[in-house]
């Protein structure tokens, strides 16, 4: 029964951690985890006042922005002219944590 659960849990961690990649693709570049940073100490900020804290082009920001908005680590709102964008990490530390709970409970299934 054990090794049943075990195979059943390996094919659901697998499911996680494929749901997990772009987050930890977003997270890889030091570029994205400034503006998470950035962001962390401002509640909002448009993309001209992330590049006037980054030695990054504006094109650059923008395209690091979209990377992090694809991977649901931040969200964009439009106030007039400006975009303004915020963290929204809920959701990927939620699927972060189920992926490593699951992680967890295979191990314990196979530590004798």
């Amino acid at each position: 029964m054990e090794t049943s659960n075990t195979a059943q849990l390996e094919l659901i961690v697998r499911e996680q951690l494929r749901g997990c990649s772009p987050i930890f693709l977003a997270l890889a570049d030091p570029i994205r985890q400034d503006i998470i940073m950035m962001l962390t100490k401002h509640e909002t900020l448009n993309v001209a006042q992330i590049t006037e804290r980054s030695p990054m082009s504006r094109s650059a920001i923008s395209h690091h922005l979209k990377i992090l908005r694809q991977a649901g680590l931040i969200t964009s709102n439009k106030i007039g002219t400006e975009i303004y964008y915020e963290l929204d990490i809920e959701d990927s530390v939620a699927q972060l944590q189920a992926f490593l709970a699951t992680t967890e409970q295979i191990l314990t299934l196979k530590t004798p």
